[in-house]
């Protein structure tokens, strides 16, 4: 949650409510924290007419071993949700690595910053196909990052060809946003800005790191797989839409 902020947090009896305009479902998601004191069918009535009226699906945000096997503190959760028709989407795996003590990086053509700049989120914004309408939402989380970060570019000529960035928090360096804009693709470049950032992060004392990978991102596994990213949990969510009366209904958005 600290790496990738919101623009707006709502605590609500244990449930942690994110809201950013509807860019990414980690930052527009019910996170259920710690445990409940009201009855959880009054709290799943009180997030949806509260998601409904920022005109977003509601979304649960979930932890265990798979989408089968729920954390014991949220099987109840799951078992409702699954009985109102609350589809699950996005099964995603949480890894970590540590970081050893890695050779002075000689990556032709890296470049490394301790914060965002323009060229950086456009070069983001154009490689992710991020929509028109959520590129000033995207800006605005990046501005709300307040973790120390290793910001990475690689530059072939004169051209970016992928970009990158780590959020170091309490001795962990989170990946994120690792894109290779289309032409430069299968040359290893994805690798080499991953490993500028763990690289970065080591020379700053940080010994382990992590990432997050949807199950549905063959390429993505394959990769964090052999630079020895190792899965300790997945995380995916039960969603319901609403459609544009303001009505309900079942399914992945």
């Amino acid at each position: 949650m600290n790496a990738w902020p919101s623009l707006q947090t709502i605590l609500y009896d244990g449930w942690v409510l994110r809201l950013a305009n509807g860019y990414t479902n980690r930052a527009n998601s019910i996170n259920p924290i710690y445990p409940s004191k009201l009855k959880l069918e009054e709290k799943i009535q009180y997030c949806e007419a509260f998601f409904s009226r920022h005109n977003l699906p509601t979304a649960y945000k979930l932890i265990g071993i798979n989408k089968d096997k729920p954390c014991n503190e949220q099987k109840a959760l799951n078992n409702i949700l699954s009985q109102l028709n609350y589809v699950t989407a996005d099964e995603t795996s949480i890894r970590l690595r540590e970081i050893p003590k890695l050779p002075k990086n000689n990556n032709n053509g890296m470049i490394v910053q301790s914060d965002f700049d323009d060229q950086w989120v456009k070069s983001v914004i154009d490689y992710n196909n991020i929509t028109e309408k959520h590129v000033p939402t995207f800006k605005k989380m990046l501005d709300n990052l307040v973790l120390e970060k290793i910001v990475v570019r690689k530059k072939i000529g004169d051209k970016i060809a992928g970009c990158g960035f780590g959020a170091i928090e309490n001795n962990y360096v989170g990946v994120f946003d690792i894109v290779v804009k289309e032409e430069f693709r299968r040359n290893g470049y994805g690798r080499e800005i991953v490993e500028t950032i763990l690289s970065e992060a080591g020379k700053r004392g940080v010994k382990n790191s992590y990432l997050q990978v949807r199950l549905d991102n063959s390429v993505a596994l394959h990769l964090y797989e052999k630079m020895g990213y190792r899965e300790i949990y997945r995380y995916w969510y039960r969603k319901k839409a609403i459609d544009k009366n303001g009505i309900k209904k079942g399914g992945e958005v």
